[in-house]
C-alpha cells in the first residue's frame, strides 16, 4: 500500500506542475483539504485558481522530489519546486528570474487517494523571489 500512496502522489504534484487539472483531481478524494503554515485552509476549488496562475506565471515549474516516505496511511515528501518568471504573476511583470522554494507535504490518504495535506514551504516564496520584497496580503494564496 504505501508504493501505490507515493506513487499517487507523484502522480498527483507532476499533475499539478504541468497544469493537468483533472489528472490532479483525479489523485484527490473529494473532501480533499490542504493546510498551510499560517493555519490556512483550502479545498481543490480554492487551490485551481493558484494553479492556473502558476502556470501561466511559471511555465515550466516542476517538484523535483527530494525525499519520499510512506506507510499504509501516510506519505511525506521533502522537494524543491524550481521555475522561471516568464509570465504575469499578480502585479509583477515577467523578469527572467529562476526561482527555488524547499517545500514539504505531509499528507493523508484515503482509499488512493489523498485526503489531506499539510504543506509548508521554506524562505521566500515565489514573489518575494522574484521580486525582492514579501508578498503584499492581498495577494495571498496557498500556493
Amino acid at each position: 500500500m504505501s508504493e501505490a500512496n507515493k506513487a499517487v502522489l507523484i502522480k498527483a504534484w507532476r499533475a499539478y506542475d504541468s497544469g493537468d487539472e483533472p489528472g490532479f483531481a483525479a489523485c484527490l478524494d473529494p473532501d480533499w483539504q490542504e493546510h498551510d503554515s499560517r493555519g490556512n485552509t483550502g479545498t481543490l476549488k480554492d487551490e485551481l485558481p493558484t494553479m492556473r496562475l502558476h502556470r501561466i506565471a511559471f511555465p515550466d515549474k516542476r517538484t523535483e522530489i527530494l525525499r519520499i516516505v510512506a506507510d499504509d496511511e501516510y506519505v511525506a515528501l521533502y522537494g524543491v519546486v524550481r521555475a522561471t518568471h516568464t509570465g504575469k504573476y499578480f502585479d509583477l511583470e515577467p523578469t527572467g528570474k529562476q526561482v527555488a522554494i524547499p517545500t514539504m507535504m505531509f499528507n493523508r490518504m484515503k482509499n488512493g487517494r489523498i485526503l489531506e495535506t499539510w504543506a509548508m514551504t521554506e524562505a521566500a516564496g515565489f514573489y518575494e523571489q522574484i521580486s525582492g520584497r514579501p508578498q503584499p496580503a492581498g495577494l495571498d494564496n496557498m500556493g
